[in-house]
């Protein structure tokens, strides 16, 4: 997308609009028939200082989507100036990076737990029937895993046997179809997140302790806090995973 820059003449005097709405004055009184060198300078370097900042950081720009549908994802990124590709298994995960991982049921969501410890941040978003989550970004051990995120719903619902039943019970696996404007929605939401982790912007710290949810007849969003928990000791037999 261009960013434009505007240039015009407020009482005789050069004036330059950045492409995010902040205006510049051009020193010296100038008209813009007498000073436009120094107008055009401006124009250029904020629209470099504006083209920077949207690069990513050094060690953040490999971001991949493992999951079905990832190919889908990997175009909507791409159409938006990410560059993300498919995630290969044998890929180093040591080497830093951020994996979208589009698990196809809730026993799919724990199979990268592990990665935000050797490097690598995990970006969870799935569907539960008309819902869409995504999950909290976790870039370290320190962060919400996909097990206390699952809790943390548990503590909150007014039907947590219920759902606990439901994501319990076997279920095929399934690929995230969504309609075109909730579809237009949680890639806003996926590109929001991946920019932030790319600038490691203000933004970022909030996303790792926000669940998000759509639902995607409605079209509500709504944020949920999940804040993470030291490990309590394994119980014998420890505690059934979901197998939907």
């Amino acid at each position: 997308m261009e960013h434009a820059v505007d240039t015009f003449d407020v009482d005789g005097r050069i004036t330059v609009r950045s492409g995010d709405g902040i205006f510049f004055r051009v020193p010296g009184g100038s008209t813009p028939g007498t000073n436009g060198g120094a107008a055009d300078r401006i124009r250029a370097e904020l629209l470099e200082r504006r083209l920077a900042g949207q690069r990513p950081a050094a060690g953040r720009e490999r971001v991949s989507v493992a999951g079905p549908g990832a190919g889908r994802v990997v175009g909507a990124l791409e159409a938006a100036g990410v560059l993300a590709t498919p995630w290969d298994d044998a890929q180093d995960p040591a080497v830093p990076g951020l994996l979208i991982h589009l698990p196809s049921s809730p026993a799919e969501r724990t199979r990268f737990d592990h990665l935000p410890a050797a490097g690598t941040a995990v970006l969870r978003c799935y569907a539960e029937g008309e819902l869409v989550f995504l999950d909290p970004l976790a870039l370290s051990p320190r962060d919400p895993s996909s097990t206390q995120i699952l809790r943390r719903r548990l503590a909150a619902s007014a039907a947590a046997a219920e759902l606990k039943a439901w994501l319990q019970t076997p279920a095929a696996a399934t690929e995230l179809s969504l309609p075109d404007t909730a579809w237009s929605m949680v890639i806003a939401r996926v590109l929001g997140t991946v920019k932030a982790w790319q600038s490691e912007s203000a933004a970022l710290q909030p996303l790792r302790r926000t669940l998000w949810r759509l639902d995607t007849r409605t079209l509500a969003a709504s944020e949920h806090p999940v804040l993470p928990f030291p490990e309590p000791a394994l119980l014998a037999g420890g505690l059934p995973l979901p197998r939907r």
